[in-house]
């Protein structure tokens, strides 16, 4: 029995030996600088408009001045982001949303890009001004948030609630009147790592 505990015990001690170096190595890369990721997303969303909504065809309410349905978009993007693998990395984010329905708007979303990422899950936020394409051109401002859960290493399924303000024409009620729109999406994120020291994942 003491020949069995000793050979369980050096068992241990051999397995804690390796088993150090290969968690010292690991931490060390999670904190190491430099570490430059890539992103692509697509989108599908809708949304709800608070104001001024006359032109949208689904009010939701009992008449147009009610909260309004937008029109189903499509979202694609690129972002980029530099910092340490097991923490906060920061980055730059540009996004193009196209109206599906209705009047042909077009935004473009250049922005800041905020990412966090725990194994299979990861969470992101960004933040810049919205400028409208099409039909007429105007500006905004536009927030967003999301999650998104890796079915492989680089390939997630990806949701995300984003707020704009847009600034319009003038009406007779208000000079410079706001159109605030919260919306939801859905769709997928594929991460393109370059690890420190060169090369990708």
């Amino acid at each position: 029995m003491r020949v069995r505990a000793a050979l369980a015990l050096a068992l241990a001690l051999a397995l804690a030996a390796l088993a150090s170096p290969a968690r010292a190595e690991e931490d060390a890369f999670a904190k190491k600088p430099g570490y430059f990721q890539l992103f692509a997303t697509s989108f599908v969303g809708d949304g709800l408009r608070f104001n001024n909504p006359y032109r949208l065809a689904t009010p939701l309410g009992k008449d147009a001045e009610s909260v309004s349905r937008t029109a189903a978009y499509v979202d694609f993007g690129i972002a980029a982001t530099l910092g340490a693998p097991a923490g906060l990395q920061h980055g730059f984010a540009l996004r193009w949303s196209l109206a599906l329905e209705g009047v042909q708007q077009s935004v473009l979303v250049p922005a800041y890009f905020l990412w966090r990422r725990w194994r299979s899950l990861a969470a992101y936020g960004r933040a810049g001004a919205a400028v409208v394409l099409s039909p007429s051109s105007t500006w905004g401002l536009e927030a967003g948030a999301g999650g998104v859960w890796f079915a492989r290493a680089g390939i997630g399924v990806a949701c995300e609630l984003v707020g704009d303000v847009f600034y319009g024409a003038g009406t007779r009620e208000t000079a410079s009147p706001a159109y605030p729109v919260l919306s939801a999406q859905l769709g997928a994120l594929v991460a393109y790592e370059v690890l420190p020291g060169g090369g990708g994942p």
